[in-house]
């Protein structure tokens, strides 16, 4: 293979893998055709790229991107897998597909996570770990639990505060009402002795009494007239045998 072909196959495979910084391999050349296709299809299901190439050219790929991770890992058959929603989901994947063909036929070779080599034990334990969906539940779960338990704190001591504040204006309404009551009391009572004070200031029988003395002082003095008269009447035979 001529050096032109190599760099071209290099700068294919960088453009392939890009920045990907989660990448494991595996050794999948003892499967048969049929079992290999079925595992490369069930991979592209799963949004799972597969690269099977010379161990020399990916490592000239993964070093012009100053990549060293998979150094120890890259040796003998190996195929690149990378890709999936995150490196735990790919684990799960592969692991699967690694217990359905048994680890005679399909290896777990390694891989790299954020520049740091992982080893086959490494991705056995990334695959029994909550998925990132899984792992966003349970911290869902776990913001969720507390504020359900502060909000119920609050609504129960919020409900003992509003029942108060509740009792508290009915009282301060009843005391205002029975203060208007006691009120109303006062100002009848008060009208009440405004009316027998009224009542007991001029007698009307004192008044009625003046009348009748007024009427029994003409009465006298038509007596003394009278009596004026008679004695006139008396004198004047009196003065008649004077005269004689």
């Amino acid at each position: 293979m001529s050096k032109r072909i190599k760099e071209l196959l290099v700068t294919d495979l960088q453009q392939r893998i890009g920045d990907t910084s989660e990448i494991l391999v595996v050794d999948s050349s003892r499967l048969d055709a049929i079992s290999d296709n079925r595992f490369r299809l069930g991979l592209r299901e799963n949004d799972i790229r597969i690269l099977t190439v010379k161990n020399s050219m990916v490592l000239r790929a993964l070093h012009s991107a100053e990549v060293t991770a998979l150094d120890p890992i890259l040796k003998g058959p190996s195929s690149l897998v990378f890709g999936g929603e995150d490196i735990v989901s790919l684990s799960k994947v592969i692991a699967g597909w690694a217990r359905e063909f048994g680890d005679d036929l399909l290896q777990i070779k390694g891989g790299m996570l954020e520049g740091t080599t992982l080893s086959s034990t490494d991705v056995d334990e990334l695959s029994k770990s909550p998925s990132r969906e899984e792992l966003i539940g349970q911290i869902a779960g776990l913001l969720l639990s507390p504020g359900a338990s502060i909000a119920g704190a609050l609504l129960g001591p919020g409900g003992l505060v509003a029942g108060s504040i509740e009792a508290m204006a009915d009282g301060e309404a009843g005391e205002e009402s029975g203060e208007a009551e006691s009120a109303d009391e006062e100002a009848g009572d008060a009208d009440s002795e405004d009316t027998e004070a009224v009542a007991e200031e001029p007698e009307p029988e004192a008044a009625a009494d003046e009348p009748e003395a007024a009427a029994d002082e003409p009465e006298a003095a038509a007596d003394e007239s009278a009596a004026a008269e008679d004695a006139d009447v008396e004198e004047e035979p009196d003065s008649e045998e004077s005269e004689a």
